[in-house]
């Protein structure tokens, strides 16, 4: 009996982690683009949100800088069974200049195939950028 209520709450555990992690996919569909050059390019503010990052812009240097503000728990389960969510995307903290190709990445210099842009008031950034450094990613620990 204990053994199938273990593996009941692996189960419910499991369906939980994948449904969000498609959510947020299906959701990624819903961002705002622009094509410019060829490539797709999304609406950083709307990316921020929906991967939870804190998103600043500096007029200055006329950068944005994302933050990840970390709300995904690790989740406690009975019987002092420990489950770990890793879904963690790539860059914690990720600053991007207005039409250059560069980028930092949790300090680290990435070069991008297209520049950000602002188009009608908005910073579009290239979809790689969120694929790769802003979605989740998932596994165990």
């Amino acid at each position: 009996m204990m053994k199938t209520n273990k593996s009941k709450k692996v189960m419910v555990a499991a369906v939980l982690m994948m449904s969000m992690a498609f959510s947020g996919l299906a959701s990624a569909a819903d961002m705002k683009t622009i094509k410019k050059d060829g490539m797709e390019l999304v609406q950083l503010r709307q990316a921020a949100k929906m991967y939870d990052y804190s998103i600043m812009w500096d007029s200055k240097d006329r950068s944005v800088t994302l933050m990840y503000m970390g709300k995904m728990d690790d989740m406690m389960m009975e019987d002092d069974m420990m489950m770990e969510e890793t879904m963690m995307p790539a860059g914690k903290t990720i600053k991007l200049w207005i039409g250059s190709k560069k980028i930092m990445v949790d300090g680290m210099q990435v070069n991008l195939k297209s520049m950000p842009v602002i188009h009608e008031g908005n910073s579009y950034a290239a979809e790689s950028v969120i694929k790769q450094y802003m979605m989740p990613a998932m596994g165990m620990k």
